[in-house]
C-alpha cells in the first residue's frame, strides 16, 4: 500500500475533481478510502456482536473472539477455500469457481457450529461467565492451530497473505471487501433494529422474560444468531480482529450507561472508531512496516479481558 504525502487542496482534487490515474485520486479512491469504510464497518460488526452476545448470555466476557466465533469462522473459511481451490485445480482447469460474497456464509456456518458447542459446554456449569471464558478460549485456541496448520499445510504463495489475514489486517482491502460486507451490514443493523425489545427482556432473567410474554429459547437463537452472522461477516472480509466486541460495549457502558437504545449507538459509534484508529496506529508505529489492526485490538483486549476475569472471581 505505501504512504504518500499530499496537501489539503491535493486531498480535495483527488476527491472531487481527481482524473483516473491521478496520483491523489488513486491514493484516495482506489486505497485509502475502501480501507477506511472497511474498518469503520468491521469495527461496527463485532463491537454490536459482542454487545448482543453479553446481553444475550449476560457475561461482561462474551465477545466473538473469547467464545470461539472468530475461530470457528476462520477455520471454515480456510475450508471452503481449500476445497475451492482442489475443485478449480482439478476439475474446472484454472477457472474461478469461489468469489468473495460466499465466504460470508462460510464463515457463518463456522461461527454458528462454534458457538453451540462453546454454549452447550458452558451449559453445565449455569452459563457460568469465567467457565464460558475458559471454554471459548480453549475451543477457539483449537481452532486457531487448525487454522495455522490448514493454512501450512496449504502452502505455496498464499502462507503469507494468509496468516496476514488471520492476524486481522486491512492491507490490500478494496472496495470488493467494502460491497461484500456492506449487504451484512444493513441486513444486521435492521435486524438489531427488530429485536430491540427482545434483546432488552433477555438481558433479565429467562423467568421475568416469560411473565412479559417473551419466547426465551426462540429469542435467544435468534439474537445469538444476528451476532454470529455480524462477527462472521467481518471475519470474512478482514480476518478476526480479536476483543473489539469485547471492548467497546464496556467502554459504551461507560459513557452512556445500560438503556440500550442509547448503548447500541453508542457501541456503534465507538466500534468504528477503535478499528479505524488500529488501523491508522499500525500503519504509523513501525513505518514503513505495517502491523495488522488486530495485534493492537488484542494487546488493548487481552488487559481487559484479565481485569474482568479477576472482578468476575472477586464477585463470585
Amino acid at each position: 500500500m505505501g504512504s504518500a504525502s499530499l496537501t489539503p487542496q491535493q486531498v480535495y482534487s483527488g476527491l472531487f475533481d481527481g482524473q483516473i490515474g491521478n496520483t491523489a485520486y488513486d491514493v484516495l479512491w482506489n486505497l485509502r478510502l475502501p480501507r477506511t469504510l472497511l474498518a469503520v464497518l468491521v469495527g461496527v460488526h463485532f463491537a454490536l456482536a459482542g454487545l448482543i452476545l453479553q446481553a444475550v448470555i449476560r457475561n461482561p466476557l462474551a465477545d466473538p473472539s473469547v467464545i470461539g466465533v472468530s475461530g470457528g469462522a476462520s477455520l471454515m473459511i480456510v475450508i471452503f477455500l481449500l476445497v475451492a481451490d482442489i475443485i478449480n485445480g482439478t476439475l474446472f482447469s484454472g477457472k474461478t469457481v469461489v468469489s468473495l460474497t460466499w465466504l460470508p456464509f462460510a464463515a457463518l456456518l463456522g461461527g454458528l457450529l462454534t458457538a453451540a458447542l462453546v454454549l452447550s459446554l458452558s451449559k453445565r456449569s449455569g452459563m457460568n461467565p469465567t467457565k464460558l471464558a475458559l471454554n471459548g478460549v480453549a475451543v477457539g485456541a483449537i481452532l486457531n492451530a487448525a487454522v495455522m496448520w490448514t493454512i501450512l499445510a496449504w502452502g505455496g504463495g498464499r502462507t503469507e497473505t494468509s496468516i496476514l489475514w488471520l492476524a486481522g489486517s486491512f492491507y490490500g482491502r478494496d472496495f470488493s471487501h467494502v460491497y461484500t460486507i456492506l449487504p451484512w451490514t444493513v441486513l444486521g443493523l435492521l435486524a438489531l433494529c427488530l429485536v430491540q425489545r427482545p434483546l432488552a427482556l433477555l438481558r433479565f432473567n429467562d423467568d421475568l422474560a416469560h411473565s412479559l410474554g417473551l419466547s426465551v429459547f426462540q429469542w435467544r437463537i435468534i439474537t445469538i444468531s444476528i451476532a454470529v452472522a455480524l462477527a462472521a461477516s467481518a471475519t470474512a472480509v478482514a480476518g478476526p480482529v480479536g476483543f473489539v466486541g469485547l471492548i467497546v460495549p464496556h467502554l459504551a457502558r461507560l459513557l452512556v450507561g445500560n438503556q440500550l437504545s442509547h448503548l447500541t449507538i453508542s457501541t456503534l459509534l465507538l466500534g468504528g472508531c477503535l478499528t479505524l484508529g488500529a488501523d491508522i496506529l499500525s500503519r504509523i508505529l513501525v513505518h514503513p512496516l505495517e502491523l495488522p489492526a488486530g495485534a493492537l485490538t488484542t494487546l488493548i483486549g487481552i488487559p481487559v479481558l484479565l481485569f474482568l476475569l479477576q472482578r468476575q472471581s472477586r464477585e463470585s
